[in-house]
């Protein structure tokens, strides 16, 4: 019954949240003609989630994320794409809206995060570097939140979750001048919760898995939801 519940409730909560696309992103040239990664765009990557099974019928707790705040950052050849891999840390911004019986919830909620992403070889120099991309691993949860008892987010084909992507960075002018970055991942996530007695999920928990795009930059690939950034004004 959650998978029906979630096929019906899932799109109309993609259409309630339709909205700007992500901001535009310019990196500097690192000095050897290309970027490092992960870029180094504020905002991160943007994107809808959703929390479903484990909650009242015909109710959902929508969810914009943003994940950014990258820090540590390591770029060594491998990776599945035979190019390169990233492992960084970063944290996974949660704008949580409920609907149905939980109207009324809004919380904002950091989850500390270590990720992995893999990049296909690109060529360092060229005006316009294009190549796939791999969201490998993300993981990230908090315990003994008001809220929650736990809240753990699970993304990536490390943990079986294929989430494929594709960066462009496109030179603005000569030689040396900064990159736009266009960059996105459709994201296979799980999320697991268990609510905190005494909070507005007490005696709640459950488990929802999707797939949704975040983007970075760019706006070649059209955004299905608000930013985490127009969201947070509201809050």
């Amino acid at each position: 019954m959650h998978r029906q519940l979630r096929h019906l409730l899932v799109p109309a909560l993609v259409l309630a949240l339709a909205g700007p696309a992500a901001a535009a992103c310019s990196v500097p040239d690192n000095g050897t003609g290309t970027i490092d990664l992960p870029p180094a765009c504020p905002d991160g990557w943007e994107g809808p989630m959703a929390i479903v099974d484990g909650l009242p019928v015909g109710s959902t707790i929508s969810v914009a994320g943003a994940l950014n705040d990258f820090s540590g950052a390591s770029e060594v050849a491998g990776g599945t794409l035979a190019g390169q891999l990233q492992s960084f840390g970063g944290n996974l911004h949660m704008a949580l809206t409920g609907t149905g019986s939980l109207a009324g919830f809004n919380r904002l909620v950091a989850l500390p995060c270590t990720i992995e992403t893999h990049s296909a070889p690109r060529t360092p120099g060229d005006p316009v570097q294009s190549f796939d991309t791999v969201l490998f691993m993300m993981q990230g949860q908090i315990t003994g939140d008001p809220d929650f008892d736990l809240l753990r987010v699970t993304a990536g084909g490390g943990f079986g979750m294929p989430s494929p992507g594709h960066t462009t960075l496109t030179r603005e002018g000569a030689a040396g001048t900064p990159f736009d970055v266009d960059s996105f991942f459709d994201i296979t996530y799980r999320i697991d919760f268990v609510g905190a007695p005494g909070g507005s999920l007490g005696g709640m928990s459950g488990s929802t898995t999707g797939t949704e795009l975040f983007q970075m930059g760019g706006g070649s690939v059209a955004v299905e939801a608000s930013t985490f950034s127009s969201l947070k004004s509201l809050y």
